[in-house]
C-alpha cells in the first residue's frame, strides 16, 4: 500500500486527505492531463485500453455529464458518445437542452475499458483524473448519470436525491438515470426528461 501512494505521489498526486473526492492532481494543461490518462498503467483496465475514453480537447461549456462505463466500441474507435447509448444521450440533451455535442462536456468515471466490471483500486486510481479534468472544464453544473457515478463522488443517497440540485465545490451538481437503467426500465424516461428540463435555467 505505502509503495503504491509512493509511486502515485510520484506521478503527481496530491494526498490531501482520507477521502477519495479529495485527491486531486496538479496538471494544469489538458493536453498533459490527456497525456499521463493514456499512458496510465495502474490497474488492470489499462490492459484493455485501445484508446483513452476521454474528450479529446477542452470545451468551454456550461454541462458536465458524467457517466461510469465507455462502451467497446468507444474503445475501439476513439470516438465517445459514438455509441447506440451516446447517439441517444446526444438526442436528449439536444432536445430537451438544445446543445449539440461540442456545447457540452462528457468524462467516463472509468478512463479505460472495462466491459461494465467494477473495481474500487480502479476507481480510486481514476477519480483524480476527474476531478481534474472538473478544475480544467470549470463547468457551472455537473449531471452524474447512475447511482454507482453519484456515490464515486463521495454522494450517498441516490434514490432520494436523484433530480434534486445542490451545490458542491462551486459547482452545481444533480444526479439522474443512467441510460442503460431507462432502457430496461422504459418507464423511468419521463422522470430522466423532467430532471434534464430542470437544468435549463441553471446553463
Amino acid at each position: 500500500m505505502i509503495r503504491s501512494l509512493y509511486y502515485l505521489k510520484a506521478i503527481g498526486y496530491n494526498f490531501i486527505d482520507n477521502k477519495a473526492n479529495n485527491i486531486q492532481l496538479k496538471i494544469k494543461n489538458f493536453k498533459d492531463l490527456r497525456s499521463n490518462i493514456q499512458k496510465c498503467n495502474l490497474c488492470h483496465f489499462s490492459k484493455f485500453r485501445r484508446f483513452t475514453l476521454m474528450e479529446n480537447h477542452l470545451k468551454s461549456v456550461n454541462l458536465m455529464i458524467l457517466d461510469t462505463f465507455g462502451q467497446k466500441v468507444e474503445n475501439e474507435n476513439g470516438c465517445i458518445l459514438e455509441s447506440k447509448k451516446g447517439k441517444a444521450l446526444q438526442n436528449y440533451i439536444y432536445n430537451i437542452l438544445g446543445l449539440n455535442k461540442e456545447q457540452f462536456y462528457f468524462s467516463y468515471l472509468f478512463k479505460c475499458f472495462s466491459n461494465r466490471k467494477f473495481d474500487d483500486f480502479s476507481l480510486q486510481s481514476c477519480l483524480p483524473f476527474f476531478w481534474n479534468e472538473v478544475m480544467l472544464v470549470q463547468p457551472k453544473f455537473i449531471l452524474c448519470l447512475g447511482e454507482y457515478a453519484f456515490n464515486s463522488l463521495g454522494f450517498s443517497n441516490f434514490n432520494s436525491l436523484r433530480g434534486e440540485i445542490f451545490t458542491y465545490k462551486d459547482f452545481f451538481f444533480m444526479a439522474s438515470f443512467e441510460l442503460e437503467f431507462i432502457e430496461k426500465n422504459p418507464s423511468y424516461e419521463k422522470k430522466f426528461i423532467e430532471d434534464l428540463k430542470k437544468i435549463k435555467g441553471f446553463l
